[in-house]
């Protein structure tokens, strides 16, 4: 039995099967059919000559001048530091150098007190003499060697540490979570410890109740700030005002300086129970701890001024909850939450249309807890979704596939980029830094 042509307005009987789409078609339909998909073809082959011409056009010479800038600009800072280390170790010189000139003069001058007491009393003996022409050459020899040598100056060579300065590898090798290799540094943390933390180049910043602790790369422990407010669900960095963003259920938003010197509350913003924060170069997104999520977005530039607000359903279904936000290359990554069907996804939006560029399913089980399902941005536009609930790691790829997935023990509750090459995993008992 002949089936009818897929068109609706067609009335004519179909003749073949496109496999490209799997529709039934009749011959003019088909024949239309295939010169649409032949008519698309000549577009993408101008793009990608484009592309080509585009690439024979590059300098890469200017490519290799503006990134040696950031070289430069880090070899002008190391040498002001060696510069003022090399002004500090002067300073101590010279006033080592006087305490000893001024110890020998104490001595001189409590061996002459000596002498003239003994010339005045006239009662100096063998010994007397003796211990006074010892003293007197040890000052001596004291003396000539301080004139001649100066003080002990130990200088040990510096040594530069090679992954001070790490440059990309060109490479098509993906992130492999499968077989994540054992941490280069571990940080012990307590059972009830919140996951938050995040990072900026040089600094990770890490929720360690009651202290707010900046670590290196080298997971050493540079500085403890003692929190004061109510718990922190989230928190980010601005490279446009230096500062780290955070934010608290009831005490508002406040911003730190990197250095953990100052802390402010940000007047502008007002106090809501704010769940997830992230930030572009010039604007702040915040999201409610409600059911149908609210997305508030704050302009940077302008005291954190009020810019705009998406509510339910243009955030998320009214059953809804976003449970963490993350931005990347004018993108916006969002994870949904459904708890009636204990179903969540990830959500890529465009930073400035709010548009939905794709959207992924991943199974993860519902767990009524403050630790909540978070996303973690990384290179070439690709993610990492971390399930607390399932303590499961999902790697997604730049147009929302699912390319791994893998178990981590002990339970994971958040994930960093800190910088461009070290993936920071914090579990239930530690902080793990890996490079990749």
């Amino acid at each position: 039995m002949s089936l009818s042509c897929a068109i609706e307005t067609c009335k004519r009987k179909s003749r073949a099967l496109c496999h490209c789409c799997n529709k039934n078609l009749c011959p003019d339909h088909l024949k239309e059919h295939v010169d649409l998909i032949n008519s698309r073809m000549n577009p993408l082959a101008d793009e990608i000559n484009t592309l080509d011409n585009q690439l024979s056009l590059l300098n890469v010479d200017e490519v290799i001048d503006k990134c040696r800038l950031k070289l430069d600009k880090w070899r002008h800072e190391s040498h002001a530091t060696v510069d003022r280390f090399y002004e500090e170790k002067c300073q101590e010189l010279q006033q080592r150098c006087v305490e000893k000139v001024g110890e020998k003069r104490k001595k001189i001058h409590q061996l002459k007190l000596k002498t003239n007491e003994l010339i005045q009393e006239q009662e100096a003996t063998h010994d007397d003499i003796c211990s006074l022409k010892a003293t007197i050459n040890d000052i001596k020899r004291d003396v000539n060697q301080y004139e001649e040598n100066g003080i002990v100056v130990d200088v040990d060579p510096l040594i530069i540490n090679q992954n001070l300065v790490s440059i990309e590898q060109w490479t098509s090798n993906e992130l492999d979570i499968s077989t994540l290799s054992s941490p280069y540094r571990t940080v012990a943390c307590s059972k009830d410890n919140p996951p938050t933390m995040t990072s900026n180049n040089h600094f990770l910043l890490i929720d360690q109740y009651p202290n707010l602790c900046l670590y290196d790369k080298q997971l050493t422990l540079l500085k403890e700030y003692p929190w004061e407010y109510d718990p922190i669900p989230d928190m980010c960095w601005s490279s446009t005002l230096n500062s780290f963003i955070i934010i608290t259920n009831k005490n508002g938003v406040f911003l730190m300086n990197e250095n953990l010197t100052s802390l402010e509350c940000i007047q502008t913003i007002e106090k809501k129970q704010w769940l997830s924060c992230t930030c572009s170069d010039s604007t702040l997104f915040l999201t409610t701890n409600e059911s149908g999520s609210n997305i508030f977005q704050f302009n940077l530039l302008s005291s954190f001024q009020f810019m705009k607000q998406w509510k339910s359903p243009q955030s998320c279904n009214s059953n809804e909850f976003i449970n963490n936000i993350a931005y990347n290359n004018e993108t916006l990554a969002l994870i949904i939450e459904n708890r009636t069907n204990d179903k969540k996804r990830i959500e890529l939006r465009s930073s400035s249309t709010f548009d939905q560029l794709w959207s992924t399913t991943f199974n993860a089980s519902y767990h009524y807890e403050h630790w909540i399902n978070r996303v973690c941005a990384l290179k070439y536009n690709e993610w990492l979704v971390i399930d607390y609930g399932d303590s499961r790691l999902f790697y997604v790829s730049k147009d929302g596939q699912v390319k791994a997935n893998r178990s981590y023990k002990p339970r994971i509750n958040n994930a960093v980029l800190f910088g461009t090459n070290i993936l920071v995993i914090k579990t239930l008992d530690n902080v793990n830094c890996y490079r990749i």
